[in-house]
């Protein structure tokens, strides 16, 4: 079964990304498109043209729009890809709707606000079209057995976690946020204080905190001035031994328990051979692959329109926390009238 697919936005993450030489994997929209056989990617929009030229080229892609809306309406794809600002999603989301497409790829963070984003859920439920969050490590096959391998009890109980990112609240957040919530399930609650140090985007600074998991564990927030070094690293402490994910998720490494050689009558964590499974890394393969799969078999995605609201609603919550001079704030938000900027 062949599904056409268009991608509407044609910058890093729609198109650009691919160039990289040092990116071995997959790392695009267009290409994940492109090397899916169940495939056929029939159409680039972006109001760029030199972008259109260059990767319709690229990825051999027939047709080529500067207008989104007209893309829709000649093209009638199954598939789109909305990799544009988030204060478009919205928007495209009820274009594309109304257009007739089966499923909607959009990136990260879903939208500007909590209401659009409710909005675009509310679209798409009501005319049956399956919407996908890029949040990318969940379609990874090394983190869902992370996943397993924590629910199952092989780390033990969790005492902490701690996670280290850079780039801000919205832009790095909302990945952080999602993977959380992945491992260790809905929030409780949380605090927060900005982050003294930079981030590009003077619209999404960083923050520091606290989140507390309904599950009980305690998870420290912490940001890095990405002008010295990218970091995007997870500590996950249990009472049967320590996971650390480092390189944007691409390095896992595992500690077990042994005796201490240095101190009588105590234990100490040292690297061992990692008990995780892992495979390729081709995350935005998986990812497509997955959404394929969503279709056919009209299943929900395992990033659903619900989760990527669920991190824009820790993005806000962090932002209000701050306002507030660090008040502890309960999830689910009520309402919020936080808009957030993501570049």
């Amino acid at each position: 079964m062949k599904f056409k697919a268009a991608v509407i936005g044609c910058g890093r993450i729609g198109c650009g990304f691919d160039e990289d030489p040092k990116r071995k994997q997959v790392s695009t929209h267009a290409g994940a498109y492109f090397f899916n056989s169940n495939i056929d990617l029939v159409a680039l929009s972006d109001v760029n043209e030199d972008f259109l030229k260059k990767y319709s080229q690229r990825f051999s892609v027939p047709n080529t729009y500067t207008n989104y809306k007209d893309m829709l309406e000649i093209e009638k794809p199954d598939i789109i890809s909305i990799c544009t600002w988030n204060e478009t999603h919205h928007e495209i989301v009820k274009v594309a709707v109304e257009n007739g497409v089966k499923a909607i790829f959009c990136e990260k963070p879903i939208s500007n606000s909590l209401d659009n984003a409710k909005g675009m859920i509310n679209f798409c439920q009501e005319r049956g079209v399956i919407l996908m969050i890029d949040h990318q490590r969940r379609f990874d096959y090394t983190h869902q057995n992370i996943k397993n391998f924590i629910k199952e009890g092989k780390l033990g109980r969790i005492q902490q976690a701690s996670f280290y990112y850079t780039a801000g609240i919205a832009n790095t957040g909302s990945h952080m946020f999602d993977l959380l919530r992945f491992f260790f399930g809905d929030v409780g609650w949380i605090q927060a204080h900005k982050s003294n140090n930079f981030s590009p985007n003077e619209k999404d600074p960083n923050f520091d905190g606290l989140i507390k998991f309904k599950n009980g564990v305690l998870c420290t927030i912490q940001a890095c001035d990405v002008k010295n070094y990218l970091i995007f690293d997870l500590d996950i402490f249990g009472t049967k031994g320590k996971i650390s994910l480092s390189k944007a998720g691409f390095k896992v490494e595992y500690n077990e328990i042994i005796e201490s050689d240095l101190f009588s009558g105590y234990k100490e964590l040292s690297q061992t051979n990692c008990p995780i499974k892992e495979k390729s890394r081709d995350f935005m393969v998986d990812a497509v692959k997955h959404l394929v799969d969503c279709i056919i078999n009209k299943q929900k995605p395992i990033c659903s329109g619900e989760d990527g609201l669920a991190s824009l609603e820790l993005i806000c919550a962090f932002k209000e926390s701050a306002e507030q001079k660090g008040k502890m704030i309960s999830l689910p938000l009520e309402q919020s009238q936080i808009e957030i900027n993501s570049k």
